[in-house]
């Protein structure tokens, strides 16, 4: 309770997720009085002691306990917690709600507003589940293994929301309900297995209102009989009935549903809708989705019985025809209208029909198949505000198409992913309201003098991904909000400040021309011809990974005065000079690194006063100018890394307010203690040294001048021994790296680190040649690395001293057994005992620490005894890095990790030829949610290896192995993990089957992609690969929207976009090694989706081959 002095009465929010908490003293949040929000997700907490909250915190109002290994519902400790309304137990290991450690005379209810309950492992709710439970507004079950809900299993709560998703249920009883008549409001049934509902399952349910049972197998939408079919007509506001494997419906069924608002089907009966569809239908029908019904007509007036339509989504269809006059009747109140992917052979996006619709504000047309737009297509939507034409193959935008005295309300149009090829004179003129703009991975070459011109609101442009090479002067006019102009990933050979005319003149403009074949930074010729005094507000400028190898003098001018981020990494300079870099009076942030730098100019910064970050590293320097920082006051951070330099001049640092100095990977002879002032030591906080070759600290007495440094790195030098008190000096020193000196000797009882007890948190240990260890007198060191060594023993006394230590390395040593002070370390979280001659692990090799250690590390060892209990005590476990010992017969992963219930992160290190099969085979615990799989031996894996997997979510990660094909068939079998992530970075993998086996996000039973890394690899690129095209244009649908199913906002773009560029950096080896996204986009031609289901050619010719054959017979 110490912890909490001083906050009693202000802390309002606390949150302790994703540590290794297992035990909870009583009373430790009592004295917290303001607590409102605790957050202990993520822990290894089994159960909760019985007076946890027998005082407080009186004002608790949420708990969250998700992600522990708790197995029963904690009634009688949350009791007493008078304000608690939210309480999530989800991701536990609870199987019953009757607990069966509750009091015999806890007779308490409690009353929450939402109980979350998800994905543990209740497999039926008997007679009183919810016995102790009152009012619960919003109950969540979702992915429980449930089959079975007995009669009056709610009948003591009051509920009003009830979520049963993707619980597994085949059948409910007609009665499961019984007891929330009164209160129901909300059932959610969707993704089960349920084939019908019972005929009277909801007949007494006045007050419901939602009913959602999409992605079912239901064979009966509408019940056997009569009462079935109109059980609750008069109060169901919400219906959902899609999915591809519930049975067709008709839409006249669903007349009598008088109040119905909301209604979402697939599969309807006929193949078009008109007016009749929707005869005596409810005149409060706002929402309408009728998606994956191969709809492939829409007639005329086909809503005029359902005019108050708010929203309506005919996404996912086959549309071939659309009425003029489809729209009429509900133009006034219709304000979104999403048609992605809903046309099939139309390539005119049809206008006529959207005349009617002035009141739309959201129209969503992506992911099709149009080519042309019409300049009229869209002058009468003047309220839209969203366009997105992302994902189609437009290839022009006319001038006039999208006009300010129409479009007035647009903010945000998507056209990213066409076929655009130019930008011409006035294709976006005067749209005030228009903040985002998107262009980006189309085909674009040209932009032309003002194409982008009086958009005064204009944010964010994006043109990254295509193939500019020319942009003319004042192609971009009078945007004084642009935040961003991302011109990354194209073609340019220069660039020229004259094409920004009045841009970001109010905003922290951002401009990105990384990514491009520029040469040379040379001024416009006829700059001279204008004013002279030309100014652009840049502030930050991106011109890395280019070909840059020279700078005409004057070409930063125009941004002089404004610039205080320049990024020029990975270009091709040859030196540095003041004619570049000498008058930036607001420079901040300058990188030079990755370049062939062998020069830089004493005066380069002279004017540029402001800089505080400069890398210089992964340069050819061999010498540093001793006045080059004389002018630079506000200097923090510098980085020589990976140069040549012998040295560095004395004095080079002389102002205060250093903290980062890095001259690693270096030729420095010696330690630079001259190069710093007293001034610039007294506030420098990190020196990285390492990989240079120093051999000792002369006059260590002058360390005392480095008073605030917290991390030095000495690793990878020459060292061969230290002064008794070297460092005494250093009193804040807190990471010291002394690794990979194999001639530094330390005596066992040296005083070389006096004045460093109590302050070091990190000491490098690694590569010493050390077959004993000295003293180690650090009572709060938290990271120990002995590594690469030639330890045998490591005395037990020395736990005394090391009672904070949390991760110790002793891998590449001599160990033969596990260390006994591994168990006298009380705060031991990690521990890594790879390549080492440990042979035996028992029972109870690792009982000592069992409930306190988080991460274990035993490969690559020559293990010959192997118990499966050897790891069963290690009840907090939550990563494990193992290899498949092959001397061990039937060595089975599932049946060692069996009662690792916190096991998350599982990496298997592969030491001989192996596929994984019987390694793998069985069910995994029930946390385990990132498998990550590594060695040169493994050449190819069973179709079953991730089988076992029981959460929801899945990260599959691969590293330095010998495959080179993952089959579709290793997804197909992935247990009930439905969103799966791939890293495959840097292997030699040239075949990757498609891992979605649903065709969107969220189908029961099914698998979805949700990111994916794959550079590094030698892909073959052809139709084996085109399924990533059309995963992309789903994940840009699916994944990257705001969760009100509106439009994407800016920051879950960026997160979207990211494993775009890593497509961008992958190659095809067979291609000459070409970009993959933009083999993508051209030379892969395998037809507009028809990698998205690799099995559909196969059925189509199996199909073909029958219909011939029959009608030969």
């Amino acid at each position: 309770m110490e912890s909490w002095r001083g906050l009693e009465h202000s802390l309002r929010m606390l949150s302790l997720r994703d540590n290794v908490i297992s035990n909870l003293p009583r009373g430790v949040f009592s004295s917290l009085q303001a607590l409102e929000y605790l957050d202990l997700s993520g822990n290894s907490i089994a159960e909760l002691d019985g007076e946890l909250f027998m005082q407080g915190p009186p004002l608790l109002m949420q708990l969250f306990l998700a992600d522990n290994q708790i197995k029963y519902v904690p009634y009688p400790q949350v009791a007493t917690l008078r304000s608690l309304r939210t309480l999530d137990l989800s991701y536990n290991l609870i199987s019953n709600l009757h607990s069966a450690v509750t009091e015999p005379g806890f007779h308490h209810k409690l009353s929450l507003d939402i109980l979350r309950l998800d994905y543990n492992d209740i497999q039926f709710l008997p007679p009183g589940s919810f016995q102790h439970l009152d009012i619960v507004n919003k109950t969540y079950l979702n992915g429980n293994p449930l089959s079975l809900v007995q009669t009056d299993a709610f009948r003591d709560a009051r509920i009003r929301e009830l979520y049963l998703v993707d619980c597994g249920l085949q059948e409910i009883s007609p009665s499961a309900f019984s007891g929330l008549e009164p209160s129901l409001q909300v059932l959610d049934l969707s993704k089960n297995n349920l084939t019908q509902l019972p005929a009277t399952l909801l007949l007494e349910f006045d007050f419901l209102k939602t009913l959602n049972v999409r992605d079912n197998v239901l064979f009966d939408l509408q019940g056997s009989d009569e009462s079935s079919a109109h059980q609750f007509q008069y109060s169901i506001h919400k219906l959902d009935l899609s999915g591809k494997s519930n049975q067709p419906v008709a839409l006249q069924d669903l007349r009598r549903m008088r109040n119905l608002r909301s209604l979402i089907v697939s599969r309807l009966r006929q193949n078009h809708i008109g007016a009749e569809d929707f005869q005596e239908f409810s005149i409060d029908l706002e929402e309408l989705k009728i998606l994956h019904s191969n709809l492939k007509s829409i007639k005329s007036h086909a809503f005029k019985n359902v005019r108050g339509l708010k929203k309506l989504d005919l996404s996912y269809n086959t549309i071939s025809s659309m009425d003029s006059e489809a729209f009429s009747d509900i133009g006034q109140s219709l304000t979104s209208l999403r048609l992605s992917h809903a046309f099939s052979g139309l390539r005119n996006i049809p206008g006529e029909a959207f005349k009617p619709l002035t009141n739309v504000a959201h129209l969503d047309l992506s992911y099709n198949n149009f080519q042309i737009i019409h300049e009229t297509a869209f002058h009468y939507l003047r309220r839209v505000k969203i366009l997105e034409l992302q994902d189609n193959h437009i290839e022009q935008i006319h001038k006039g198409t999208f006009q300010g005295d129409i479009h007035g309300f647009l903010e945000e149009l998507y056209l990213s992913f066409n076929l655009i090829k130019q930008i011409n004179t006035h294709t976006f003129v005067d749209i005030s309201s228009l903040a985002h703009l998107s262009l980006d991975d189309n085909q674009i070459s040209r932009i032309e003098r003002r194409a982008f011109i009086n958009l005064d609101n204009l944010r964010f442009l994006n043109l990254k991904g295509n193939k500019i090479h020319w942009i003319s002067d004042e192609a971009f006019q009078n945007l004084p909000e642009l935040e961003l102009l991302d011109l990354a990933y194209n073609q340019l050979k220069s660039f020229d400040f004259a094409c920004l005319d009045q841009v970001g003149t109010l905003s922290s403009f951002r401009l990105n021309i990384s990514y491009n074949e520029i040469r040379q930074l040379k001024a416009n010729n006829s700059l001279t011809q204008r004013e002279l005094m030309f100014h652009s507000n840049v502030k930050i400028l991106d011109l890395s990974h280019n070909n840059v190898s020279s700078i005409a003098h004057g070409y930063f001018r125009p941004i002089e005065s404004s610039i205080t981020h320049l990024y020029l990494s990975h270009n091709s300079l040859l030196n540095a000079t003041r004619d570049n870099f000498g008058n930036m009076p607001h420079l901040q942030w300058l990188d030079l690194s990755a370049n062939l730098i062998s020069e830089i100019d004493f005066d380069s910064f002279k004017n540029t006063r402001k800089l505080q970050i400069l890398y210089l590293g992964y340069n050819q320097l061999t010498d540093i100018p001793s006045e080059l920082f004389r002018s630079l006051s506000n200097l923090r951070v510098v980085d020589f890394r990976s140069n040549k330099l012998r040295s560095l001049p004395d004095s080079l640092f002389i102002e205060t307010g250093l903290e980062y100095v890095s001259v690693a990977y270096n030729q420095l002879g010696r330690f630079p203690i001259s190069s710093f002032s007293a001034a610039a030591a007294s506030t420098l906080c990190h020196l990285d040294l390492s990989h240079n070759a120093i051999q000792s600290i002369h006059a260590p007495e002058l360390l005392s001048r480095f008073r605030s440094l917290r991390e030095l790195d000495l690793s990878f030098n020459r060292l061969v021994r230290f002064e008794d008190a070297t460092f005494s000096s250093l009193s804040r020193l807190s990471s010291l790296e002394l690794s990979s000196n194999p001639e530094l000797t330390f005596e066992q009882k040296g005083r070389v680190f006096i004045g460093l007890e109590t302050s070091l948190i990190y000491l490098g240990f690694q590569n010493l040649s050390m077959s004993y260890l000295p003293e180690l007198p650090f009572t709060g060191l938290l990271y120990l690395q002995l590594s690469y060594n030639r330890l045998s023993n490591f005395p037990v006394e020395l736990a005394m001293n090391l009672t904070s230590l949390r991760t110790l390395d002793l891998s590449h040593n001599v160990f033969s057994e596990i260390p006994l002070i591994v168990h006298s370390l009380p705060s031991l979280r990690t521990i890594v005992l790879s390549h080492n001659h440990i042979a035996s692990f028992t029972n109870t090799t690792l009982l000592g620490g069992h409930n306190r250690l988080r991460e274990l590390d035993i490969t690559h060892l020559p293990v010959t005894q192997f118990e499966m209990g050897s790891l069963s005590k290690l009840s907090a476990l939550k990563t494990l890095h193992i290899s498949p010992y092959k001397s061990i017969r039937d060595f089975n992963l599932p049946k060692i990790l069996e009662q690792n219930t916190a096991l998350r992160n599982l990496h298997v290190e592969v030491t001989h030829r192996t596929n994984l099969e019987a390694e793998m085979r069985g069910e995994f615990p029930p946390k385990l949610r990132n498998i990550t799989l590594s060695g040169q031996f493994l050449q190819s894996l069973d179709s079953h290896i991730l089988q076992g997997i029981r959460f929801p979510r899945l990260l599959f990660m691969m590293r330095n192995t010998s495959v080179g094909v993952l089959p579709r068939s290793m997804f197909e079998h992935t247990g009930t993990a439905q969103n799966i992530s791939l890293d495959i970075r840097n292997n030699s993998i040239h075949t990757l089957g498609n891992p979605s086996t649903a065709d969107f996000l969220g189908v029961p039973r099914k698998t979805f992609l949700t990111q994916l890394l794959v550079a590094g690899n030698p892909w073959t690129c052809n139709c084996e690969l085109g399924w990533i095209e059309v995963w992309q244009r789903k994940k840009r649908q699916f994944l990257c929207r705001s969760p009100d199913d509106a439009v994407r906002t800016t920051t879950i773009a960026v997160e979207c976009l990211e494993a775009e560029d890593d497509l961008r950096k992958a190659e095809c080896f067979n291609m000459k090694n070409e970009s993959l996204i933009e083999v993508l986009k051209s030379d892969i031609e395998c037809g507009w989706g028809a990698a998205s289901l690799p099995q559909t050619t196969t059925f189509l010719l199996l199909l073909s081959l029958l219909i011939t054959k029959f009608l030969i017979l």
